[in-house]
């Protein structure tokens, strides 16, 4: 059965777009890191896999939504219209019903805003064990069915153990049906609450066979799309979470497991087929449309259609010349002389 263990990218470092291209995730997370280059390069490696991005924030979920799509729309700009799905507000603590309606009210309008800009976006990002009283969870629910899928966190602490993993479960049986979105765990390992993780803790073979384990509890369940393992390229006070020195142990136990299904999580989890769609069209060069430039003016103008090219140049008796095919015609006029556009017929 596929795998569904993958990598939360802190970085893009070492050989890390041939292991995803290996493993062919079902899923792939990314954190503040908004290179329009390399999130298409992981789409082209692993077409099918979604991608899940977050931004640091300073803000919490008691100030606007509003507020937080204002301070990501430098990297919607940016990438925007490649099927990511978005994570909001991170971690949130709720410590009463009154919490919970807040976090729901703030989500009920990212996920408005984000859908309004034709995006999706991923609810809650709750870290391990929250909330702690589950009955909230109801709370949420009209948020939760308002997003497109529930992000969680999980993680194994050295001395508690794993009593807190797979507890999705328990937080999905509290929604109602219309509200158990798919969902993804956007954190997983191993944490100490210390900011320790697995290589303070235990060997490389112990932490392979943790993540192993989890993963057969992960595959039982249709609607888990994936696990991010946080995290690849980390540092600072992150260093020991870093998976770079058994990145290729964990792509060798996806492949082997048959891959990781290339998109999973039934009932909408993993990448659609427009999804699909878009990533094969990404490996494609795109024939920019100036509809501003005199040419595609005039060939409105004139009934000729759209371009089938780009608009290329040439000289004629010492003169320089721009053109561009369309479907009615070629259309060209002399540098400079904008307003002078003429076509001729295509031969």
């Amino acid at each position: 059965m596929p795998s569904k263990i993958t990598f939360h990218l802190n970085s893009y470092v070492g050989n890390i777009f041939d292991l995803l291209e290996r493993m062919q995730p079902t899923c792939v997370k990314v954190y503040d890191f908004s290179s329009e280059t390399n999130i298409d390069l992981v789409r082209q490696k692993c077409p099918r896999a979604l991608i899940v991005y977050r931004q640091f924030t300073h803000l919490n979920f008691k100030g606007s939504a509003d507020d937080f799509v204002n301070e990501l729309q430098d990297t919607l700009n940016k990438l925007k219209g490649r099927g990511i799905i978005w994570e909001g507000i991170n971690e949130p603590i709720l410590e009463s019903a009154d919490d919970a309606k807040k976090l729901n009210a703030w989500y009920l309008r990212f996920a408005e805003l984000m859908h309004s800009k034709n995006e999706k976006v991923a609810a809650f990002s709750f870290s391990t064990g929250n909330p702690v009283n589950l009955d909230l969870v109801p709370l949420l629910a009209a948020s939760a069915q308002a997003s497109d899928y529930i992000a969680l966190h999980e993680y194994h602490h050295p001395t508690a153990g794993g009593g807190q993993l797979a507890r999705y479960r328990q937080f999905r049986a509290k929604l109602p049906a219309a509200s158990q979105k798919p969902i993804v765990i956007t954190e997983c390992g191993v944490d100490d609450g210390r900011n320790q993780g697995w290589q303070a803790h235990m060997s490389a073979d112990a932490y392979m066979q943790l993540l192993a384990d989890y993963d057969k509890q992960l595959v039982q369940d249709n609607y888990l799309v994936g696990a991010t393992i946080f995290q690849y390229g980390a540092g600072g006070e992150w260093a020991t979470f870093n998976v770079d020195i058994i990145a290729k142990r964990i792509a060798d136990y996806v492949q082997n497991q048959g891959g990781g299904g290339g998109g999973g999580g039934g009932g909408g989890g993993g990448a659609t087929l427009e999804q699909t769609v878009q990533a094969e069209a990404k490996k494609l060069r795109w024939m920019p449309i100036n509809d501003q430039a005199s040419l595609y003016r005039f060939a409105q103008q004139n009934n000729l259609g759209y371009p089938q090219t780009d608009e290329f140049e040439f000289t004629f008796n010492n003169v320089e010349y721009v053109a561009q095919v369309y479907n009615g015609g070629i259309v060209y006029v002399k540098k400079g002389d904008w307003g002078n556009s003429k076509w001729v017929k295509k031969p």
